[in-house]
This record gives C-alpha cells, structure tokens and sequence, in this order.
C-alpha cells in the first residue's frame, strides 16, 4: 500500500512538472511583458476616459481593460475606484467583463500551451463580451451619471527611466508573481490530478454526443469558482486531453476567471442587485455563444504536451533552466507574499514623537499585492 502512495505521488509531481516545463517559458514571457506595460500605463489615466455614458466610453474601458496587467482580483478595487470615479454602469461593467478574462501573461501562456487558434480567440471575446455587456447595461439599467473630477496629477510617467524600469522589473517578476502563485500551484494540482486520475477516454466515452450539455456542465463548474486567466490554463489543457470539447473548455477559460464570488458581491454592492443579475445573464450567455462558436465551426485537438516530443539537448537545457528560474521566482514570490500578510508587532498602534504624528490605517481582508502598491501610492 505505501509503495503504491509512493509511485502515485512520483507520477503526479512528474504532471506537474511537466506542465511547468509547458508554461515556463511563456509565462516568464508575459511577466516581462507585463512590467513593461506597467511601466508606461498609469491605470488612473482610465478615468479620464471611461465617465461619459457612451459607446466610445465602453469601447476604451474594453480595450484599456485587456492588456492592463491586473489580475482577476485586482480589477475588483479598480472598478470600484472606476465607478467612485465617475464611470458609467456600463464603462464599469465592461471593465469588468473584459479586463480578468485576458492578460499578457495569460496570453502568451494560451498560445503555448493550447495554440494560436485560442490565443487569438481569448482577446477577441473578451472584447466582444466586453463592449456588448457594457451596451446592454447602459440600455437596461438606469443610471446616475457622474462628472469624471478634474484630474491633474494622474500620470507618474515623468519618472526618469531607471526608476521606472526598476518599478516594471519587481512587478512582472514579483508583484505579479505574488497574485498568481497561490492560485497557479492550485490550478497546477487540479491539472495533475485529472491527469492522473481520470482515464484518457471517459469524458470522450460518456459525453462525446452531449457537446452541448458539456458547455452548460462546465457553466455550472466555473461560475462559482475562483481561478485566474493564468491558472486556468493548464486545467483546461488536462481536460481537453480527457476528451472535454474544445467550447467546453473555453466556457471555462471565459467564465471562470471573469466570474467569482468577491466578484458578484463587488458588482452588487457598487451597481446594484439588477445590473448583478445582468452581469451574470451576459457572462453566461456570451461563453455559452463562443463555446457553440468553437465546437461548431473549429476542430481543435487536444494539445501536445513538450515533454512527450522529441527536442534537441540543448532546447532541453534551456527548458530546464526557463523551468527552475519559474519556479524560483514563484517561491520568491510566496514568501514576498507570506512576508506582507504577517502583521508587525506594532502596526496598528498611532506613532506620535513630538514633532510628527503618524496615522496608521489598517486593511483587512486585502491578498492582492498589486492592490495593497495602488492603495499605498494613493496614500502616499
């Protein structure tokens, strides 16, 4: 019995792995990329753009809202800030559809690990979904529009270059890393075990003439869950290679990161119970859209995994060197993470020396670091 734990536990660290060999090269890709962008991309230069109740208004939160490199929760406070902002319902909304969906790094992760047919198609829905949920909201849903406030200090992009490529390298390659790892190592172990524990046909075998009850099946899986565009990757890689229909898992890729509870509550909380309900209704119904889309008009096989091919000796060393410097800056980033989380001895107590005093305000609750940068630079 033990030996047969042991080899179990060999085989699924060997999925997991693998998958790292898959991603890492792409993903370290997109955290360079993403510090670049943050580099240059005040996100409060969005407010400025997104007030009025118009279309070109839904059209730049969409298009603002998909390489901006916010992760799934990140976007919760900054559409907040949107709407508190002067954002309309449905610039916000839009938002919010669009903007967790995709990212650079989840992008150049789709294109390696599921192909360009997905790579190309992720961005495109979340911009279509995004610019429709946002008409829709805006004709439906009453809404009290308020005048974006004048705005003279919003761009820090007068930093000298140095400063800046500093502040872009520790967030792609901390920053970033610290949002994603917890959910990634989950998404990873998720992967792994579907790979291990269900067999290679039995999707294929008791649903293959049900395509478009999986679609539904796996709306009813993603809806309530957390997972980020990047950690849902290599899950939908392990399910397209039990037999999951190319639209089923992109259903997942769709509605699971645009979608969670912290979500819902937010949208309800800052828009209301109705436009909650029409955020839900146009989610589902645009993933179950671009799913049928999928399954009807493309034929996308299940993906090959790196580690079943032939490869060069030195494509080998390479990849396993992009693979131990991921997993490094993941473990970097845990404990960068961990480190934040750990309350100071004296951190909610008042500082007054005589010739200073000092506010502390502590927040509870908030595991975005990303957030936690933003929420200090506004108050610094």
């Amino acid at each position: 019995m033990l030996n047969l734990a042991v080899d179990y536990l060999g085989l699924f660290l060997s999925e997991m792995w693998s998958l790292c060999l898959e991603m890492s090269p792409f993903l370290l890709t997109g955290m360079f990329v993403a510090g670049l962008i943050s580099m240059f991309v005040d996100s409060r230069l969005i407010l400025k753009h997104i007030g009025s109740k118009s279309f070109s208004s839904i059209l730049k939160s969409t298009v603002l809202g998909i390489p901006v490199p916010l992760c799934s929760c990140g976007v919760i406070p900054v559409a907040a800030t949107l709407r508190d902002g002067g954002a309309s319902k449905g610039s916000t909304v839009s938002f919010l559809v669009s903007t967790p969906q995709t990212g650079v790094d989840s992008i150049f992760l789709t294109y390696g690990m599921l192909g360009p047919v997905f790579a190309l198609f992720r961005p495109l829905a979340a911009f279509i979904s995004g610019v429709f949920s946002g008409m829709v909201i805006n004709s439906f849903d009453d809404d009290v529009h308020h005048h974006l406030p004048d705005s003279e200090h919003v761009s820090d992009a007068k930093k000298p270059l140095i400063e800046r490529l500093e502040s872009g390298l520790r967030y792609g390659f901390l920053t970033l890393p610290s949002d994603i790892v917890v959910p990634l190592f989950q998404g990873l172990i998720v992967a792994a075990a579907i790979a291990l524990f269900i067999p290679p046909d039995f999707i294929a075998e008791n649903f293959s003439s049900s395509s478009y009850i999986m679609l539904f099946m796996m709306l009813a899986v993603s809806l309530p869950i957390y997972v980020c565009a990047t950690a849902s990757i290599p899950i939908a890689v392990a399910l397209m290679a039990k037999g999951v229909t190319a639209g089923a898992v992109f259903v997942f890729l769709m509605a699971g990161p645009a979608t969670n509870a912290s979500s819902i509550a937010v949208v309800k909380n800052i828009l209301g119970r109705r436009t909650m309900a029409h955020y839900l209704f146009l989610i589902s119904s645009t993933a179950i859209v671009f799913g049928f889309i999928l399954d009807s008009f493309l034929t996308i096989g299940p993906p090959a995994m790196s580690s079943n091919t032939h490869v060069h000796a030195d494509d080998s060393y390479m990849s396993l060197f992009l693979t131990i410097l991921f997993v490094l800056i993941l473990l970097n980033a845990y404990f960068y993470k961990l480190k934040g989380e750990m309350p100071k001895p004296d951190e909610s107590k008042d500082v007054i020396d005589g010739s200073q005093d000092r506010l502390s305000i502590k927040v509870d609750g908030m595991t975005c670091s990303h957030c936690k940068e933003s929420v200090e630079s506004a108050v610094y």
